[in-house]
C-alpha cells in the first residue's frame, strides 16, 4: 500500500511540474530547414564539376591498368600455348616468367595506388562541396530566418516543406567559379 502512495506521489509529482512548465519555453520554437546532400551533389554545378573530374580520373587510371592487363593477358595466353614454349630457349622461358611477374606485381601496385588516389579525390571533393554547402547554408538560414538547416540523413522524417536544397543550390550556383581545365 505504502509503494502504491509513492507512486500516485511521483505520478503527480510530474504532471504538476510539466503543467506549470514556463509560458517562455512553449512559445520557443525554432525554424528548421532540411538539405539533401545527394541532391546539391547532383544539381549544383560544383557538383557537376567535380563528379566529371573525377570521372575523367578514374577514365585514365582505368585506361593505365587497362593496358597492364592486357600486357599480361598476351603473356598468359603465350604460357598457354604449348607450342610457342616449344620454340623458346629456356632462357627466353624464363626472362618471360621473370616479365610475367614483374607485370603482375607492377599491376598489383598501381591497383592499390589508385585504389588510395580516388579514395583521397573522393575524399577531398566531398570535404570541399561539403563546405560550399555550409557557406550556403548560412545565406539560406539568413534568408529564410531559419534557425537551424540540418541534413536529411539525420531525420527519418520531415515535411517537404523543409527541404531547402534548391534554394542551397542556387546560392551554390550564383557563388560557382569553375576550374579552368589544364
Amino acid at each position: 500500500m505504502n509503494i502504491l502512495r509513492k507512486a500516485f506521489y511521483a505520478c503527480a509529482a510530474v504532471l504538476l511540474f510539466c503543467s506549470a512548465a514556463p509560458k517562455e519555453l512553449e512559445a520557443q520554437t525554432a525554424n528548421i530547414g532540411f538539405v539533401d546532400f545527394k541532391k546539391c551533389v547532383e544539381q549544383s554545378k560544383l557538383g557537376k564539376q567535380e563528379q566529371a573530374n573525377f570521372e575523367s580520373m578514374k577514365k585514365q587510371m582505368e585506361d593505365v591498368l587497362g593496358e597492364k592487363e592486357k600486357s599480361l593477358s598476351d603473356i598468359s595466353t603465350k604460357f598457354d600455348d604449348p607450342d610457342y614454349l616449344d620454340t623458346l630457349s629456356p632462357e627466353a622461358e624464363a626472362e618471360m616468367k621473370h616479365k610475367f611477374r614483374n607485370l603482375n606485381q607492377e599491376l598489383s601496385q598501381h591497383q592499390q595506388q589508385y585504389y588510395q588516389i580516388l579514395n583521397q579525390a573522393n575524399f577531398k571533393i566531398i570535404q570541399k562541396i561539403s563546405e560550399t554547402i555550409n557557406e550556403a547554408s548560412k545565406t539560406v538560414a539568413k534568408d529564410k530566418s531559419l534557425d537551424i538547416i540540418l541534413n536529411e540523413e539525420g531525420a527519418f522524417y520531415y515535411k517537404d516543406t523543409l527541404d531547402v536544397s534548391a534554394d542551397i543550390v542556387k546560392v551554390m550556383d550564383a557563388t560557382f567559379k569553375p576550374e579552368e581545365t589544364k
